[in-house]
């Protein structure tokens, strides 16, 4: 009886297919981002509901309540985030108060940092959790205007906080960056880079001049505050929600700085060579602003012009480009970056504070971008070939052609110009 043979066919198998997984410390991450937009909430509205706690016998205050008192407050806290709140025969108020929106993105960096993410994917559950606490904080305030601006808000306001924590924990760069990076010529990434050193001074020489005006104006802040007369929890409400505005008041700097100035109600302007003003709504910190009869200062335009020169000279130092033209085109993307930069923060700092006039208030965006990009191109380009070497060697072979024609000239005329015989006297 024969023997039977059983052939076993091998299996081939592919790789096995992993069961999609969470990221590491998500769960860590998503708290960062809620911890952080629940505190920035509590820095506003507990001192809100602290002074109706303080003044709930004032008879002005009706039959308000204390929750009536945290919508206040996180209607304020909602403005630094996009929001437009409704106050009823007040408006709409929706000019932002850029220290709250600071203050988020400190809190969502500080957040990042601690809980140590290092991944572009947790920092995305991080950013989550900021967002949605935000829009669920919302729901305090009845019905709130402009929802989708607050989330678009805060996704910037916690994106950036993020990229930035990324970038301090040396995160790797994602492929699609680099090669967009290597993509890009040498001179458009000094341009870029200029531009935001431009910015940094620019706006540096903002809180100069804001200092200055506080100075110059601090009887009138004095005098407007007494009138207010607040209290002392009150005085301490009224200048954390002054502090909360003082960025946005950089910004109005930074565009009085440049020339085109800015608007405090329809019809108003208050800028280097012209101040044309209205009444006022009575915040002291609007005790800064100039008066009608301060003299003129058209040539502080003159100040971008000189940052423009001294990001040029940097370019020249630190980015050296061979070709004259890549030179004079680094100059040229930083100050066209620079003018976007500048046109965001001017609609950031934008909106409105109350009905009829006071709708508009803040900078215009085109005239601050078109100021900013003439005056850093005047100043940086002009340096940028005034230092150039091949700049140099054009100037010199320029200029010893046209000495070697004036000397040819020269020595054409004296060859044209034949003696003139003496005359024989005659014997």
């Amino acid at each position: 009886m024969g023997q039977m043979t059983t052939t076993v066919h091998p299996q081939v198998s592919g790789p096995a297919r992993r069961a999609p997984r969470l990221p590491e410390a998500w769960l860590r991450a998503t708290l960062a981002g809620i911890e952080a937009a629940i505190i920035s909430w509590l820095l506003v509205v507990v001192p809100t509901v602290a002074t109706y706690v303080a003044t709930a016998a004032a008879p002005l205050l009706g039959e308000a309540s204390w929750t009536d008192a945290a919508a206040i407050g996180t209607g304020v806290w909602l403005l630094g985030h996009g929001a437009a709140v409704d106050v009823g025969e007040a408006g709409v108020v929706s000019l932002a108060p850029l220290g709250t929106s600071l203050v988020s993105a400190a809190l969502v960096y500080g957040g990042a940092r601690r809980a140590r993410l290092r991944r572009p994917a947790t920092a995305a559950f991080a950013l989550g959790g900021f967002v949605l606490s935000v829009l669920g904080l919302s729901a305090v305030v009845p019905g709130p205007a402009a929802r989708p601006a607050v989330a678009l808000v805060a996704v910037v306001i916690g994106g950036t906080a993020l990229l930035l924590a990324l970038w301090r924990a040396r995160t790797p760069r994602p492929a699609w960056w680099l090669r967009l990076r290597e993509a890009a010529p040498d001179w458009v990434r000094a341009g870029v880079r200029g531009a935001w050193l431009a910015l940094a001074g620019l706006l540096a020489l903002a809180v100069l001049v804001l200092a200055v005006g506080l100075v110059s104006g601090i009887v009138t802040v004095l005098e407007l505050h007494e009138a207010l007369a607040p209290g002392r929890l009150g005085t301490v409400v009224l200048l954390l929600g002054q502090l909360a505005y003082l960025p946005t008041m950089v910004v109005w700097a930074l565009a009085w700085l440049c020339g085109p100035g800015f608007a405090v109600g329809q019809g108003t302007l208050f800028s280097p060579s012209e101040v044309v003003t209205a009444p006022l709504p009575a915040f002291p910190v609007l005790g800064v602003l100039p008066e009608p009869g301060a003299p003129g200062l058209g040539l502080v335009v003159l100040v971008p012009v000189l940052v423009g020169a001294a990001v040029g000279a940097w370019l020249h130092r630190s980015r050296f480009q061979e070709r004259w033209w890549q030179a004079a085109l680094s100059g040229v993307v930083a100050a066209a970056t620079l003018a976007v930069l500048g046109a965001l923060l001017a609609v950031a700092a934008s909106g409105s504070i109350g009905p009829g006039r006071l709708a508009t208030v803040g900078v215009s965006a085109p005239a601050l971008a078109g100021a900013l990009a003439w005056q850093t191109a005047a100043g940086a380009v002009v340096v940028l070939l005034a230092l150039h070497p091949q700049v140099h060697d054009a100037v010199r072979r320029g200029s010893r052609a046209v000495r070697a024609r004036v000397r040819r000239t020269d020595d054409d005329g004296g060859a044209g110009s034949a003696p003139t015989p003496p005359s024989a006297s005659p014997e």
